[in-house]
C-alpha cells in the first residue's frame, strides 16, 4: 500500500509513493513506469491572450491522450491573479468541457472565487469529480461544497494548528479527503503522518483509504 501524493510539482521519485506530477501544457512527461502520473492544465495566473490560449488549449488537449495523464488541472479561476478574470472564466470553462470529454478529474486552484467555481460546475452540467487542491478554506464552505461532486485535498496547512481549514479536515469525511506536497519541502508521509493524528487514526487505515479514493475517482481499481 503506497502513500499518494496528489499534486506535486516536484519529479523526483519516492520509494513507495505514487505521485500526481503537476506539469503544463507542452511541458514533456516520461513514459509510464508504474507510479509517476500527471496532470496537465492552464493555471490562471499564466492566462494570456486569447490567441495564446488556444494554443496552450491544444497543446493540453493532446496531452490529455496519455493514460497516465489523469487528470486536467491545476486550473480554476483567481480573482487577486494578475490575469484578466474574463479570460481565466473563458479558460476554466474550456477545461471543464475537455475533462469531460475525457471523463478525467479536474483539479481545482480557487482564490476568492468559489462561487464562480460552483456556478460554472452548475453551468456545464459537470459530472467529473473536481478536487479542491491545496483546501484551506473554513469548514462551511467545505460543508457547501460536499456532495457536489468536489473532494479535497489538504497538505502543508495541517501543520498549521490556527489555520480555519483544520475545522474543516476534522468535518469531512475520509471519503472525499486527498493529500499533497505541492511545492513543500516535506515528505507526504509527514502529511499523512499529521492527518492521522489530527482524525485520531491509525495511519494504515488512512493510507487505505486515500488508495480506495485514487481508485475510485482515476478508476485504477
Amino acid at each position: 500500500m503506497a502513500f499518494i501524493d496528489i499534486h506535486t510539482h516536484k519529479e523526483a521519485r519516492e520509494e513507495g509513493v505514487i505521485k500526481v506530477q503537476n506539469i503544463f501544457p507542452g511541458e514533456g512527461f516520461a513514459a509510464f513506469s508504474g507510479c509517476n502520473y500527471y496532470s496537465v492544465g492552464l493555471h490562471p495566473w499564466h492566462v494570456k491572450s486569447p490567441e495564446e490560449n488556444k494554443k496552450e488549449l491544444a497543446l493540453l488537449e493532446n496531452a490529455l491522450f496519455f493514460e497516465h495523464v489523469l487528470s486536467v488541472g491545476e486550473c480554476g479561476l483567481d480573482k487577486p491573479a494578475n490575469t484578466d478574470f474574463k479570460e481565466q472564466v473563458e479558460v476554466f470553462s474550456e477545461q471543464v468541457e475537455l475533462s469531460e470529454k475525457f471523463k478525467k478529474p479536474v483539479v481545482i486552484h480557487s482564490v476568492k472565487a468559489i462561487d464562480e467555481i460552483l456556478k460554472i460546475r452548475v453551468g456545464k452540467k459537470a459530472q467529473q469529480p473536481w478536487v479542491m487542491h491545496g483546501f484551506n478554506g473554513n469548514a462551511q464552505m467545505a460543508k457547501q461544497l460536499l456532495g457536489k461532486g468536489f473532494l479535497f485535498s489538504f497538505g502543508g496547512v495541517l501543520f498549521n494548528e490556527g489555520a480555519k481549514s483544520i475545522e474543516a479536515f476534522k468535518s469531512l469525511p475520509l471519503e472525499y479527503i486527498f493529500f499533497e506536497t505541492d511545492e513543500l519541502d516535506c515528505s507526504i508521509e509527514d502529511i499523512y503522518k499529521k492527518a492521522a493524528e489530527i482524525k485520531e487514526l491509525d495511519i494504515y487505515l488512512l493510507k487505505a483509504q486515500v488508495e480506495e479514493n485514487f481508485n475510485n475517482i482515476f478508476k485504477k481499481g
